[in-house]
């Protein structure tokens, strides 16, 4: 849509040729000085024909005689609209797609349809056949008495030769034909990489088994060696700041040295000074080291999250968008794995089921740790219009029903059948089904990696440590009462 402003002192006919294959939008103030003159000159370009559109805003209650002076023929397009201060504006906000079958307006409501509408629509071209819609608001399952109902309902009574894009499913390939494939869309759980350390403890992930090996042994031979020293220490002299030859006092400088805190007793001679000094030369390498994979692993998305048990077994909550063929297929796929997780995380029991309006779920998926299971077309076509660039990074999808593409289904046994498929493979050969998907088809947003966002760490991140502390608290009182009694015994 364009809002096109020309000066009545130029002729408009010399940009037509520019914007004639589009809709161009003129937006006239009727308040304007030289309006009307500026009206009956577009009148005579011919300015008021297909493909202009105009809108005539009336904000001063003028009269419109100027209107009998306009050339208007049938295909023009013209709207009157008075404002005033006392107006209500109503917004209109409903599923236009019945109007916009062959456009590529309202892409986010029924790609699907779109989709199989502008194939057939050139098979029946093709044909010389005249198209006659029928509008049903499911694609066909059985109701609760076994009759069918949706598209596959019309194609049974006849009523029609060929319906939307429709998945493959065993009840329906006894009773229609599949004919073609016409397009291609999917249906998948997608949703951001969960951080790596509400999966997994991050803290033991920087180094690896034989480093922390390595860590252990060269801390048990320092305090071996210190301990020793210490014992020697004792025989020669004795100071107050000076380790004593216990086991105990070893013990505490060991754990000052690791947790880079020191200790008030220390080696009083070089032997031991010098182990304590390379021990705690060592471990600050080591603490460094530590520190800058912590860093790393914080923020670091998970790839554990892959399959449906991944999904199953995950910390992420679940959540379906509110259409037909989702709340079939969870309940029709009953292995024990996809049973699971639609009982468990879709449809718990005594809580209402997770089914989000396309909106909803989108939002949900940015906000994190949350699965959404929708179609990838509109689903997408949302996640690039409202996603900042680093929010498309890291988006993972999990194919749940597990079907091929839908096709497009049509009578059993109809006497169009070959003609249809005949018609359909031209269409798909010469690249014009190609580009009717190309534009209409929205892939997985790309992330551009050029833009960083700082994302805090919470609690989550930090729980293997809060826990270790609140372990610490519950330890400390219990070898209060063991000192105590060591004491008084």
């Amino acid at each position: 849509m364009f809002e096109v402003n020309i000066n009545v002192g130029y002729s408009l006919q010399p940009n037509r040729s520019e914007y004639f294959a589009h809709n161009i939008l003129i937006l006239v103030d009727l308040s304007c000085q030289e309006t009307n003159l500026f009206l009956i000159k577009a009148s005579a370009q011919g300015y008021f024909k297909s493909p202009y559109r105009w809108l005539l805003l009336n904000t001063e209650g003028n009269n419109f005689d100027v209107l009998d002076q306009l050339d208007m023929p049938l295909n023009s397009d013209v709207v009157i609209a008075n404002i005033g201060f006392d107006s209500t504006v109503f917004i209109e906000d409903s599923n236009n797609t019945k109007q916009h079958l062959d456009d590529r307006l309202y892409l986010h409501q029924d790609s699907i349809t779109k989709m199989s509408y502008m194939v057939v629509k050139i098979c029946f071209e093709m044909l010389n056949a005249t198209e006659r819609l029928l509008f049903t608001p499911t694609w066909g399952y059985k109701d609760k008495n076994g009759n069918w109902q949706g598209i596959v309902d019309h194609l049974l009574k006849r009523e029609a030769d060929l319906g939307t894009l429709t998945i493959f499913t065993q009840e329906r390939m006894k009773v229609v034909d599949y004919i073609a494939m016409v397009g291609s869309t999917a249906v998948r759980f997608v949703f951001r990489e969960p951080p790596l350390s509400l999966l997994q403890n991050i803290f033991t992930l920087p180094f690896t088994g034989g480093v922390w090996m390595a860590i252990v042994v060269c801390v048990l031979s320092c305090a071996l060696f210190l301990y020793i020293a210490s014992k020697w220490e004792a025989t020669v002299a004795m100071h107050p700041m000076q380790l004593n030859g216990s086991w105990a006092d070893v013990l505490i400088l060991i754990i000052g040295a690791v947790l880079q805190q020191g200790c008030t007793l220390e080696p009083r001679y070089a032997a031991g000074r010098c182990v304590t000094l390379l021990l705690f030369i060592a471990l600050t390498i080591l603490y460094s080291a530590y520190c800058a994979n912590i860093v790393v692993l914080l923020r670091a998305p998970s790839s554990s999250v892959r399959s449906l048990p991944d999904l199953l077994n995950s910390p992420l909550k679940l959540g379906a968008s509110d259409f037909e063929y989702n709340r079939y297929f969870f309940k029709k796929l009953n292995d024990p794995i996809r049973k699971a997780i639609y009982d468990k995380k879709i449809a718990p029991k005594g809580k209402k089921p997770n089914f989000y309006s396309m909106k909803d779920g989108v939002e949900r998926i940015r906000k994190g740790l949350f699965a959404f299971h929708m179609e990838l077309n509109p689903g997408y076509r949302l996640i690039q219009e409202t996603y900042k660039e680093d929010e498309k990074c890291d988006l993972v999808e999990i194919d749940y029903i597990n079907e091929i593409d839908p096709w497009v289904p049509g009578q059993k046994r109809s006497p169009y059948k070959d003609l249809f498929k005949i018609n359909f493979i031209k269409i798909r050969e010469t690249g014009v089904q190609a580009a009717i998907h190309h534009r209409l088809h929205v892939g997985k947003p790309h992330c551009s990696g050029t833009i960083s966002a700082f994302s805090s760490v919470g609690f989550s991140d930090m729980y293997p440590a809060i826990i270790t502390t609140l372990y610490g608290m519950l330890l400390a009182p219990a070898v209060l009462v063991l000192e105590i009694m060591y004491k008084r015994l």
